[in-house]
């Protein structure tokens, strides 16, 4: 595949809306973007994060340029999804019914691409279900609710913030720190996937010890990418400041892969 530069403009496939039930009754919806390859990407965004947010259907758009059906969903509790986030509690069982979905498509395996708390879902998934997900690629995930320490500098916030999604809040559970969740670290034990794993150093709201923790607990074929870039951003937000090395990063380690 020839990566396209910094400013090129990359064409947004046609998407199909299509919505699943979960466990629990919830409604998910999630974007299918086809293409004639049997293997499929599920992008799994992070919190106050929804599936047609710009940096999202870029993804998807880089995946469908490199050849994978791509998709991407609502997490609970965000965009047209019903239901409570839960900070990885319930939403691999979302993750699970989506990939389930895709695989009645004609899709015969579903790689997930998870960001932030997404990459802790992604994770669990992988780990509780048994589907063919044949690799994961983890960008600034989430190990553990309790080692996050953000560090706010309102001088640089607005460089972090996505202004289009900040007066629409996801539902969730306010006593988020007592709330009871899954820990990603104790997961990725069970994950027997190869596993890619990105983070930027210092990241101002989940440190890169995270990505540490995490390839330090998880099972080989793994790779770990922390990347010494001016601006501690976190996520999606990678993919405006230093778009074409994580490009490489990932579609590198699918190929290999997937």
């Amino acid at each position: 595949m020839e990566l396209l530069s910094s400013t090129s403009p990359r064409a947004v496939p046609n998407a199909e809306s299509r919505h699943v039930i979960s466990f629990d009754g919830t409604d998910i919806h999630y974007d299918l973007y086809d293409s004639p390859s049997r293997d499929a990407v599920l992008v799994v965004p992070g919190f106050w994060r929804e599936r047609r947010h710009d940096t999202m259907i870029s993804l998807a758009s880089l995946l469908h340029a490199a050849g994978y059906r791509a998709a991407v969903c609502d997490l609970r509790g965000h965009g047209q999804s019903g239901g409570t986030f839960g900070f990885n509690l319930n939403e691999h069982h979302d993750i699970a019914a989506i990939t389930a979905d895709m695989l009645r498509c004609g899709i015969d395996r579903v790689a997930l691409l998870g960001l932030s708390y997404g990459g802790a879902i992604a994770i669990s998934t992988a780990a509780r279900h048994q589907l063919p997900i044949p690799a994961l690629v983890l960008i600034s995930t989430v190990a553990d609710f309790e080692m996050l320490a953000p560090r706010f500098n309102p001088l640089t916030m607005h460089r972090h913030i996505a202004w289009k999604l900040a007066f629409r809040r996801p539902r969730f559970a306010w006593r988020v720190r007592s709330a009871p969740k899954l820990r990603a670290v104790d997961d990725i034990p069970s994950v027997h996937v190869p596993i890619c794993l990105i983070h930027v150093k210092n990241d101002w709201l989940v440190g890169h010890r995270h990505s540490v923790a995490l390839y330090e607990h998880a099972n080989e074929p793994k790779e770990l990418h922390v990347m010494d870039i001016e601006g501690n951003y976190h996520a999606d937000r990678l993919l405006s400041v230093a778009r074409l090395d994580v490009e490489n990063m990932v579609t590198s380690f699918l190929r290999r892969y997937v």
